[in-house]
């Protein structure tokens, strides 16, 4: 199985470094040109699905994208909900000591009136639960291909659930960027044997 994680392109919130999570900001639009080497990398595979965020800057940058494909829009693939914290940068919140001990322990902390580093994850693993399982009840052999569209978070989660070597922050993926993994079954788990960045960046000379 072949996974294409990508994030959706620039919002006005992402320029202003501010936290979004749950917040349903949009694309902006002037950014989206940047997107074309994205776009022609992905036209030229066959995807068997699509699955995306149900939030506006994901739907709007996968519209840009055009992929012919059918395309599934699931809720469990948002990212974290920062809950007070949405629309803040760092400077607003760094001297706030619930905001600092976040930092330094997440998954053990939540934000507040947001999300635990336990419930994202948990809705972020029953979605890779389905997508592992389902699948392949009729074609058990066949190879498949799917594009995931969704954000920083959720594909830095799932990146470092499938590459133990890679802890959550030190992945780094820009948007309109991702992850290409690809996956193998073997004795009945899944494993990543594969992993590249997209769309594909050429050395330089």
């Amino acid at each position: 199985m072949d996974l294409f994680l990508v994030r959706h392109g620039v919002t006005d919130w992402n320029k202003e470094k501010r936290y979004l999570g749950h917040t349903d900001r949009g694309v902006l639009m002037s950014e989206l040109t940047q997107l074309k080497k994205l776009q022609k990398e992905l036209a030229e595979l066959s995807f068997d699905h699509v699955f995306t965020s149900d939030l506006r800057r994901c739907l709007e940058t996968l519209a840009y994208l055009n992929v012919p494909a059918q395309v599934s829009v699931d809720t469990r693939i948002r990212e974290i909900n920062f809950g007070d914290w949405e629309g803040k940068t760092y400077n607003e919140l760094k001297d706030n000591q619930i905001y600092r001990d976040w930092l330094n322990n997440w998954e053990n902390l939540s934000i507040p009136n947001g999300e635990s580093a336990d419930t994202f994850k948990a809705r972020i693993d029953t979605f890779i639960q389905d997508l592992l399982q389902h699948p392949f009840e009729s074609t058990p052999n066949e190879k498949k291909l799917f594009l995931i569209m969704t954000h920083g978070g959720v594909i830095r989660y799932i990146v470092s659930k499938f590459v133990p070597s890679i802890a959550f922050w030190e992945l780094s993926v820009p948007h309109g960027h991702g992850i290409h993994l690809t996956l193998v079954k073997h004795k009945g788990e899944w494993a990543c044997n594969s992993l590249s960045v997209v769309p594909f960046q050429e050395k330089e000379k």
